[in-house]
């Protein structure tokens, strides 16, 4: 059994009930988001229009959704992390999501490519594993802006 959570570098609200209490009953995660909405591929940059055809700019595709990560100190603080992406050998994106799968109670992240180059790309991310300096490293940077309060965490039967 799994419990589907959103879950990326910026979305850790999971981490201080809902994952103790997975792991207590066995339970593993399929998350979704990863990416944070394509923001953590490092494409949106601070004080630019977002690219034309991406989410931000498709109102079908989420741009109200994406719009919290758009702001100019999360997109600075997203860009501190391509040089760690490069060390790593790794896209952006395929930091984020190699990221993601290092947590033990991760089972499977659900990506939401639209294209098949992004499959191709995010693939590459599975089976990387992150070395403790580089996530480490990673934490330093966006700590300041990971949102974290469980309470954030809502039951479907409690969604309007």
């Amino acid at each position: 059994m799994c419990i589907r959570d959103r879950y990326s570098m910026l979305w850790r609200v999971i981490e201080a009930e809902v994952v103790p209490a997975s792991q207590e009953l066995g339970l593993g995660q399929i998350v979704w988001s990863p990416l944070a909405q394509g923001v953590l591929t490092g494409k949106y940059k601070a004080g630019q229009q977002p690219p034309a055809g991406s989410r931000a700019t498709d109102e079908k595709s989420g741009a109200g959704f994406i719009a919290r990560w758009l702001e100019d100190d999360v997109l600075n603080t997203v860009a501190r992390l391509a040089p760690l992406a490069d060390q790593a050998g790794l896209t952006m994106g395929q930091l984020a999501i190699a990221w993601v799968l290092s947590n033990p109670n991760v089972s499977a992240a659900i990506i939401g490519a639209s294209r098949p180059e992004q499959v191709r790309d995010n693939v590459k991310a599975s089976g990387v594993t992150l070395e403790p300096g580089l996530l480490k490293a990673i934490d330093e940077i966006v700590d300041p802006i990971v949102t974290r309060d469980p309470a954030l965490t809502t039951s479907p039967a409690k969604r309007p």
